[in-house]
Parts: structure tokens; sequence; C-alpha cells
């Protein structure tokens, strides 16, 4: 018998039994242009979203046509169509894409106490405690229904995934698509997620997975062998903790109404107002870091960037930027971040009393997503950053927050000579 996840850890107790949704459009953004020109692409099942062919850009959303060809979201138009010379390429229909996602949103209030939309195109239920409203039909079933009422009133195809948490529930659609339903059950969440390869856990990214690998842990089985004490020698005891429960399937994150609007932020205010940029740079580099360490502690990857000044007047000005995929590392958030400085600075250039940072767009996974709906900026993050940064965590989880600090923040003490 295979127990319960919420009982395996040994700092857990017993909970009551959650009966979790995600509900994902597929390929939302094709779907909302075939809406948006019916006339023009509903006979095409090869559609590439994201811009023209002749620029620089991404792949927002593709066909399930076009994925056959290995075209896949956050590729180079480019590439795409080599890939798939026959796409037809079209600009993503933001108005219709909005309505759309109102639409999903109202329908699925309708069905669970709590609904949390994680983006414009999935979003989570909590059922739990519903049994009795839906006269204790298999969860499956009342996921069926969901769907159905979806398409009626939506026009949109939709999977789903469930089990007794979130992370369960998101893994399961990846098995339900396209327009079908999934559900573990209750008891079989660690069999289902010991199927899976490690990379499949949402927030365990390549670098992660690569340091896995020259440690030895190449597999799920190998990565559970593994007890919290090794794991927090590697990556302290907050994250050693998150990866020894992920692998098994636990999550305890309640699914919230406020899920969209998550943020992490970190802000400063200076004793005297600062007006040389170079100042302003340096403290808002402090505040990256800052805000960057807690996005990784999280598991989190963000979309959107935000730079908030407050000027010796008190008055606060802010600029945004939203990329194209989602980053976790201070050199990225950074270098996005320091040119929206210089953007207000050049709209105004005046003393300043506070400056900060703040990431939002929050994701589990550093992949593209279809929630974009502005204007996007090329990819910022490599690799090798996300590599670097999960290294100095570790050195300061050990050391302190003071022991690894970019040399930009370092300086001589005056008694040196």
């Amino acid at each position: 018998m295979t127990r319960s996840p919420a009982t395996d850890s040994p700092d857990s107790a017993p909970v009551i039994q959650r009966r979790v949704l995600h509900v994902d459009v597929d390929a939302m953004f094709v779907q909302c242009a075939i809406m948006a020109d019916p006339a023009g692409l509903a006979d095409r099942p090869l559609i590439l979203v994201g811009g023209r062919p002749e620029q620089r850009g991404v792949v927002a959303s593709a066909s399930y046509g076009c994925r056959a060809y290995g075209v896949r979201s956050a590729m180079p138009m480019a590439t795409a169509l080599r890939l798939c010379p026959e796409a037809t390429v079209v600009p993503v229909a933001r108005e219709m894409v909005r309505a759309k996602s109102r639409e999903l949103r109202q329908v699925l209030e309708a069905w669970a106490p709590v609904a949390a939309m994680a983006s414009v195109d999935e979003a989570y239920l909590d059922l739990t405690g519903t049994e009795a409203l839906y006269r204790h039909e298999p969860l499956e079933g009342t996921a069926r229904r969901i769907q159905r009422d979806v398409k009626l009133r939506t026009a949109l195809d939709v999977s789903i995934g469930g089990g007794s948490n979130r992370l369960v529930a998101k893994l399961a659609t990846s098995f339900a698509k396209p327009r079908g339903v999934f559900i573990v059950p209750a008891g079989g969440e660690e069999e289902f997620v010991g199927g899976l390869e490690i990379g499949d856990l949402i927030g365990v990214g390549p670098s992660l997975r690569e340091e896995l690998r020259g440690r030895g842990v190449s597999s799920m089985h190998s990565l559970r062998a593994l007890d919290v004490s090794t794991l927090a020698g590697w990556w302290g005891e907050d994250r050693a903790r998150w990866l020894w429960r992920r692998c098994r399937g636990i999550d305890t994150t309640p699914v919230a109404e406020d899920d969209v609007t998550r943020s992490v932020s970190s802000e400063t205010t200076f004793p005297r107002d600062v007006r040389e940029l170079e100042g302003l740079e340096e403290a808002l580099l402090a505040q990256t870091v800052d805000a960057a360490g807690s996005l990784r502690k999280k598991g989190l990857y963000a979309r959107t960037i935000t730079v908030k000044l407050r000027d010796a007047d008190f008055r606060d000005r802010s600029r945004s930027r939203t990329l194209d995929e989602a980053v976790q590392t201070e050199r990225a958030i950074f270098r996005v971040a320091r040119e929206l400085l210089r953007d207000l600075r050049r709209q105004r250039d005046t003393p300043a009393r506070l400056i900060g940072v703040g990431l939002t767009n929050l994701s589990e996974t550093g992949e593209s997503a279809q929630g974009v709906l502005l204007d996007v900026a090329p990819p910022v993050e490599s690799e090798r950053d996300r590599a670097v940064a999960r290294a100095a965590d570790r050195l300061r989880a050990k050391f302190g927050s003071a022991a690894l600090q970019p040399g930009r923040l370092v300086r001589p003490s005056r008694e040196e000579p």
C-alpha cells in the first residue's frame, strides 16, 4: 500500500486530503489567433504565434502540428521556420487572449471555492470539501465536466491534471495534453513522481540537473536514496528539504486567489539623497542581489522586472520590462534593471531618496510561457549564470550573506594602506 506523501516526512503531520486540479489551455495563443481570424486560420494546421517571420523574435506558441516538427515555445522564430517552413506566422492576438482569459476565470470560479489564475492560460482549483456538492463523484468526473463547461462557454480546449497537491496536479497535466484529463489517485503521488525524470520536476532546471549528475545522481531512484543531511551539505537546509519533498510528490503550497500577484522585491531608503548615477546603480545592485537570492530560495523565476525610484520631492516613479523567458540570477536581473534605472534618470535627473527592484510574473520554471502579453526582450540569462548564482547561494548559506558579494559592492577598508 502506498503511503500518503503528507506523512512520509519525519517533520510533517497528517493533513486533510486535498483535491486540486490544474487547468491549462492547450496552445492558447494559437487558439486565440484562430478565433481572431477564423476565415484565414481555421483550416491551417501549422501556425506559429510570435511576430513577423522577417523580424527577430521567438515563438510564443506553436500549434500541435508544428510541435510534431520539433518546434517549441521560446525557440527563435528563424529556427522554427527552418524546422517547419510551411507554417503560417501570426502576431499575438492580445485583445482576444485577454478576453478569453477573463472568460476562463469566470467559468472556473463558478466550479471551486478557490480558483487561482497562475497566468493568462492556466489556473489551479482547490475542490477540497466539495465532495458532497458534486455527489461524491470521482475527481476525474468533475474535471471532465469542468472541461466541457469551459469549451461550451469560452470555446477553449483545455487539459486538466489533478491530484492531492499543486505539484502533482501540474505534473499530471503534461500527461493529459492535448484536451485530456489525468488524475493521480490519492496515495499514488510518490509512485507517480517516481516514474518521472529528475528534469520533469518543476523548479529543477538544467543547471541543477547537471550538478546532480556531477554527483552521480541521474535518476529519481538515486535522488530519493539521499537523505536531507546529505542534500543540505550540498545546497543548504532549505533547498535540501524542498528537493527531498519534491522528488516524493510532497507539496503543501496552498491554492491562493492571489497567486497571479505574487512578487519578490527589495528596496532601500538612503540616509541622504543620492544624485550620482554610480551610487544609484550600486544601491540597485545590492537590492537585486537580495531579491534574486529570495527568488531562488523560493524556487521561483521572474519574468517581469520593475525598478522603483522615489525622488527627493517624494514623487514615486517606476519602469518595468517583461522578458520572453523567466530569470532568477542577479546578473541577468541587474542587466535589465540598470537599463530601466537609466531610462528613469533620462526622464528626470533629480536626487533620489529610495530605490528598489521588484520581480513579478513568477513561475516555478525558467521556461518561456504563454502568459506574456507585452513585447518581449531577448533572453538575458544563461545556464552558466544560474550555476554561478546557486554556487554563491551555497557559500552564503554556509558562511553568511556577506561572505560573497559582487566586486562592485566591496570597498577596501580605509585603515588599509
